[in-house]
């Protein structure tokens, strides 16, 4: 499985009965784990639509930023959670999850998920019951607070030395939000992963907020992505749906931008349409700041 952020997930289902619970199933999940690492994004995305039917975006209901890219690290560096899907948990299996949590890397999780089968006359539920998300769950914020998040600094110095034709672009792009008090927000480190941030859009005065993030693309340049998923439940009044058709329409004017606001409009605000850096100007950089500026709440 893959979730919106880029992360993958292994599952194996077992019977307690099976006595590969226990002991062979952890190496059976681990050698699932290995024939995925190192695989290359493009095998990868050809083996989900020979699967699926569907690319891997368009399998996607949104994604984060950086999706394609987290995705392909995880395949690179090996990082995968692992589900053991069984009937029944038993002593010999809740050690080995407790073991692997303890031993293995922050980006590696590991947890094992029971399923009680409850019918009744015209009804069959599977009540699940989990073991060692807290374990999991821990182990990724112990990690990710100590890692803390990208500074502007980082950000920039990244850039310019990994994408330094749109080094200007970014400086004047921060410049200009600055001057609209938009904040910059560095996003959170992970392992391995590329400096990054958003512009930060308050939507409401209940603290909703829009974010416009900046992030290095696969092997492509630094792109903004407009993810501005809160808007609907901002929009409940008339005067905000006004407010939010007004900022379609003035970012529809900018050409850059005019893909970008037909995909929100069409996708009622549930995509999170990008441009490349590269591809807008000065002139329209400018102007997406203010108009950006225009959509904060009163």
């Amino acid at each position: 499985m893959v979730d919106q952020a880029g992360g993958l997930t292994i599952v194996e289902c077992k019977l307690a009965s099976n006595r590969q619970v226990r002991r062979e199933i952890i190496g059976q999940m681990f050698d699932y784990a290995s024939a995925f690492w190192r695989m290359s994004m493009d095998e990868f995305e050809e083996r989900w639509f020979k699967r699926t039917g569907k690319s891997l975006t368009d399998s996607m209901v949104s994604v984060e930023p950086g999706f394609a890219t987290a995705v392909a690290a995880n395949l690179s560096e090996g990082r995968f959670n692992i589900v053991l899907a069984v009937d029944a948990i038993n002593t010999d299996l809740k050690r080995i999850v407790e073991y692997l949590n303890a031993t293995s890397g922050p980006a590696t999780s590991v947890i094992a998920v029971e399923y009680k089968r409850m019918i009744s006359e015209h009804t069959e539920i599977l009540l699940p019951t989990t073991y060692g998300e807290e374990l999991a769950s821990a182990k990724a914020a112990d990690s990710e607070r100590a890692q803390g998040r990208w500074t502007e600094v980082e950000c920039r110095s990244w850039i310019a030395a990994n994408d330094p034709a749109n080094l200007v672009k970014f400086d004047f792009l921060l410049e200009e939000a600055r001057r609209h008090d938009i904040p910059f927000v560095g996003s959170a480190k992970r392992a391995k992963s590329i400096p990054a941030g958003s512009l930060q859009i308050t939507l409401d005065d209940t603290g909703r907020t829009g974010a416009v993030y900046l992030y290095h693309y696969a092997a492509g340049s630094t792109s903004i992505e407009l993810s501005l998923t809160r808007v609907p439940k901002v929009a409940a009044s008339e005067p905000n749906v006004k407010r939010f058709n007004h900022f379609l329409q003035r970012l529809s004017g900018i050409e850059e931008f005019r893909t970008a606001a037909a995909t929100l409009r069409e996708s009622q605000w549930k995509r999170r349409p990008n441009v490349p850096l590269a591809d807008i100007s000065a002139d329209s950089v400018q102007e997406v700041v203010s108009v950006l500026a225009e959509l904060r709440s009163a």
